[in-house]
C-alpha cells in the first residue's frame, strides 16, 4: 500500500510555473508540472529531449479541436522559471497555463506515461471531469497505457503501474473491456455482537476471469442496463461515434443486451 498514489489535479495547480530549484516530481494536485517535464526530457537515458516533447505533443494532438505543432519547457534565467510552452499550427506560441482545465489535466497525464520513475499503483476519480465528450476516447485510452502490459516484462519501458478510477460516466464503462470493471456498492454486514454494519464491495461482471468459482456476488450485464442505457425522456443521442447526433424518442431504443437479458 505504500506504492498507492492518489492523483487530484487542479487547474491552478496545474497551471503553476516552476522555480529552478523546485522538486521535479508531479504533485498529487498536479505541481510541479514543467519542472517533472524538464526532468524526464533531460534524464540521462531518454535521449534526445525533443523527441520526449515530441511524443507529449503527439498524443495532445489526439484530442478533438487541438493543434499543437510542437512543445517544449521554456527556461526564464532572469525569473529562474520553468514554462510549459505549446505551439500552435499558426505557429503562435502559448503558456500552458492557457489551455483549457481537461487539455491540462490530459497534459499532466501524458508526462506521467513518459516518465519511467513512476510506478506502483495510480488512484484516480473520474478522470473524464472536462473532457468534451468527444475525447472520452483517447482519455480512456491513456488511462489504459499508463498500466503495464503484462504481455511484456516490465521495465523502463514498461513501468509496473497499476491503474484504478473511479467514474459516473457510462461513456468511460462503455469504453473499457468488460474484466475491467468493478462494479461498486453496499452491502450489510452482520458483526460480532450482533449489529449491522454496511460496508463497500467491488463486484466483477458475469463471464469475466474475476469470477471465483462457485461465486454467487457479481452483477450481470441486466443489473447495469439502466446505467448504461439513454434515460427517459431524452431528446438526443448519440450514436455511432461521438459527435454525431440524432434525434430520437427513448422509447424508441432497446439495447441489444436487453435481447440477450
Amino acid at each position: 500500500m505504500e506504492s498507492w498514489r492518489r492523483l487530484a489535479l487542479e487547474p491552478s495547480a496545474l497551471r503553476s510555473a516552476d522555480g529552478f530549484l523546485d522538486p521535479p516530481v508531479m504533485g498529487v494536485d498536479g505541481s510541479h508540472l514543467p519542472a517533472t517535464l524538464y526532468r524526464v526530457a533531460h534524464q540521462p537515458d531518454a535521449g534526445d529531449p525533443e523527441q520526449v516533447y515530441a511524443r507529449v505533443a503527439g498524443r495532445l494532438s489526439d484530442l478533438a479541436g487541438i493543434r499543437i505543432r510542437d512543445l517544449s519547457v521554456d527556461q526564464d534565467e532572469v525569473r529562474q522559471l520553468l514554462t510549459v510552452r505549446v505551439r500552435e499550427e499558426d505557429g503562435m506560441r502559448l503558456p500552458a497555463r492557457s489551455l483549457s482545465e481537461g487539455t491540462l489535466r490530459f497534459l499532466a497525464l501524458c508526462v506521467l506515461l513518459e516518465d519511467p520513475t513512476v510506478g506502483g499503483m495510480m488512484c484516480m476519480e473520474e478522470p473524464e471531469n472536462a473532457i468534451h465528450p468527444a475525447n472520452l476516447i483517447p482519455m480512456v485510452t491513456l488511462v489504459q497505457d499508463l498500466a503495464v502490459d503484462p504481455a511484456i516484462a516490465p521495465g523502463p519501458d514498461n513501468p509496473f503501474r497499476q491503474v484504478l478510477i473511479n467514474t459516473h460516466s457510462p461513456g468511460v464503462v462503455q469504453l473499457v473491456s468488460p474484466s475491467d470493471v468493478l462494479f461498486a456498492d453496499t452491502s450489510v454486514h452482520k458483526l460480532a455482537d450482533g449489529s449491522t454494519a454496511r460496508a463497500l464491495r467491488l463486484r466483477p461482471l458475469q463471464g469475466t476471469w474475476r469470477i471465483r468459482d462457485g461465486q454467487r456476488d457479481y452483477v450481470t450485464k441486466a443489473d447495469i442496463l439502466p446505467y448504461l442505457t439513454i434515460p427517459p425522456g431524452a431528446q438526443m443521442a448519440c450514436l455511432g461515434y461521438p459527435g454525431q447526433l440524432v434525434e430520437i424518442t427513448a422509447t424508441a431504443v432497446v439495447p441489444d443486451v436487453a435481447a440477450k437479458s
